[in-house]
């Protein structure tokens, strides 16, 4: 990262510095993040109940939004809304190994002008139930649509060994909607999201589709800057399918702290 301030106050590797606990030293483990059904029950439910082929409706959910046509959108938006995230159930992120150490180091700045805030979250979120599956680095990578093309932004880039995940059950105060818009379409992007109630849409480029899910498929909501709730953890997932806590946040401190 250069001459960034992490890089100033955290000049160890991910794992040197932080090193090995054992799983259950954190309370979110992969069980933890079974607390729901998995959202393939839900849509099941939802296209049984509306006599829509699972199969079509495949096709069209994991299509851009900017393929699809008036009714097939309102088809797609209108199940994947009734897909909820409740308050405390469990959310995850996964997020950078840079982002990881900014909040297990408790900085307050990435890079010389970017202001970062320990205490909060923002951006893409999923359903633990919908992400426990997920175990490997091809299946992040892939059902979460983590693929940047070689652009800089995935937190999963190929050949990687180890990711790292933020677990913790939804605060009252979440501000999270799902992910409806269009692939740089800015007027269908406020459209789709129109159905749903949304005020604006997203005009993102791909693997964006805009119809509420990644391009795996899995769920997805975009997050407004909200606070932790008090013990939220950070978990490092190996390539072998095995992953331990490395951190939690104190929310009375306003800290984040090694496990």
């Amino acid at each position: 990262m250069g001459g960034s301030d992490l890089a100033d106050e955290a000049r160890e590797s991910p794992a040197d510095a932080l090193g090995p606990v054992d799983e259950a030293s954190g309370r979110y483990g992969n069980g933890a993040l079974r607390d729901g059904r998995h959202y393939q029950e839900e849509l099941d439910d939802q296209l049984a109940e509306g006599g829509l082929d699972p199969s079509e409706h495949d096709k069209l959910r994991l299509s851009r939004t900017n393929d699809l046509s008036d009714e097939q959108a309102r088809e797609v938006v209108g199940v994947r809304d009734a897909i909820k995230l409740d308050k405390g159930q469990m959310v995850t992120k996964v997020i950078k190994p840079e982002k990881m150490q900014a909040y297990m180091h408790n900085v307050t700045k990435l890079g010389t002008n970017r202001t970062f805030n320990r205490g909060e979250f923002e951006g893409s979120i999923a359903r633990g139930c919908d992400t426990a599956d997920l175990r490997s680095m091809d299946q992040l990578r892939d059902g979460l649509a983590l693929d940047d093309g070689g652009a800089g932004w995935s937190a999963v880039p190929p050949g990687a060994s180890e990711a790292y995940q933020l677990r913790f059950p939804a605060p009252h105060d979440i501000r999270a909607e799902p992910s409806f818009g269009a692939v740089g379409d800015e007027k269908w992007a406020n459209h789709v999201a129109g159905m749903a109630g949304q005020s604006r849409g997203r005009a993102w480029e791909e693997p964006f589709l805009g119809t509420g899910y990644t391009s795996g498929g899995v769920p997805e909501w975009i997050a407004k800057p909200t606070g932790f709730p008090h013990h939220a953890e950070i978990w490092r997932m190996h390539a072998d399918g095995t992953e331990e806590a490395i951190g939690f946040f104190n929310k009375n401190e306003g800290l984040w702290k090694k496990i």
